[in-house]
């Protein structure tokens, strides 16, 4: 069987692995001579690195949920409108994620969901209190259903079978071309690996019930750069001890180190682990009786990002 026919056959079962249907897609890259399709496999099975855009389908919408109480009641897993907190924080919390992890962690998720841990959220939805004025918001969560992980899966899967289908139409015999032939013209391969693989999709499915922990959100170069210039300036604002702040002014100059050439992922995220460490605790007691926290909110919301696994 052709390695075309191959791959097609394995999407057309019920049970199609994405992850080992990619590692065919690796296979077939290669023998078409197509960087392009190679680098989008590996972004698709290792995860996409934080200097590189996800397309659409990465694009991940989320609800967000809180607990209340009072001296004498409970509201546990209440669903957070946006207008719980004040307008210039909305776009934090209630702007779609992305979902930058490798395919495998995808599908883990889609029998539970995911759930990203918000304390700041909880922050902002006691300071604004257009929720339940009576109670105290004392934790809130950002949730990411299990079909929308299916959704993208399935959107992965798409497009792999309609590339498929297209380069078996230009050539039936191209997957079993010797590698660094070109059993298909680039004119024809280029657009072909372009308008699928890199083209958007739609929306996204909806919500479901169970929920466990989210990675997979990034930084642009450009943020990094403005959290390194941000964190250098405030720093003092958040009255760490002498040893914190030395730790947090090392972890800033590696940030500011790794911006200045190309940038080592697993660096850069280490940084940011240690930071949201150190100051994850003073910046939500600062938060809570800050007169302008919108800077302290930004830099919190980076760090979770940037220190995801």
């Amino acid at each position: 069987m052709s390695l075309l026919r191959e791959i097609q056959n394995d999407l057309a079962s019920s049970g199609a692995d994405a992850a080992t249907v990619l590692r065919k897609c690796k296979i077939l890259a290669a023998r078409l001579s197509s960087e392009e399709l190679s680098h989008w496999v590996d972004h698709e099975l290792n995860g996409y690195p934080t200097t590189q855009p996800v397309p659409d389908y990465r694009l991940l919408p989320v609800h967000c949920y809180a607990n209340f109480m009072n001296i004498g009641w409970r509201a546990e897993n209440q669903g957070v409108p946006p207008f719980a907190v004040a307008k210039e924080y909305r776009d934090t919390f209630f702007a779609p994620i992305e979902f930058r992890d490798g395919i495998a962690i995808a599908m883990s998720y889609v029998s539970t969901g995911a759930m990203i841990d918000s304390p700041l959220l909880a922050v902002l939805i006691e300071r604004h209190r257009k929720m339940y004025p009576g109670y105290h918001c004392t934790s809130a969560w950002r949730v990411t259903s299990g079909e929308k992980f299916e959704q993208l899966i399935s959107a992965v899967k798409n497009r792999v079978l309609d590339f498929s289908l297209k380069i078996e139409a230009e050539n039936p015999e191209a997957g079993e071309a010797p590698p660094n032939s070109q059993p298909v013209a680039q004119e024809k391969l280029q657009p072909l690996v372009q308008n699928i693989f890199y083209a958007p999709v739609g929306n996204l499915a909806q919500n479901s019930d169970h929920f466990c922990q989210i990675s997979g959100v990034g930084l642009s170069s450009e943020n990094l750069g403005r959290l390194a210039a941000e964190l250098a300036q405030h720093l003092d604002e958040l009255e760490l001890n002498d040893r914190d702040r030395q730790k947090a002014k090392a972890q800033i100059a590696v940030l500011k180190a790794e911006l200045a050439g190309e940038p080592d992922l697993g660096v850069v995220r280490q940084a940011g682990r240690t930071l949201r460490n150190i100051t994850e605790g003073a910046i939500g007691s600062l938060l809570a009786t800050a007169a302008q926290p919108a800077v302290w909110v930004w830099i919190h919301q980076m760090l979770q990002n940037l220190g995801a696994n």
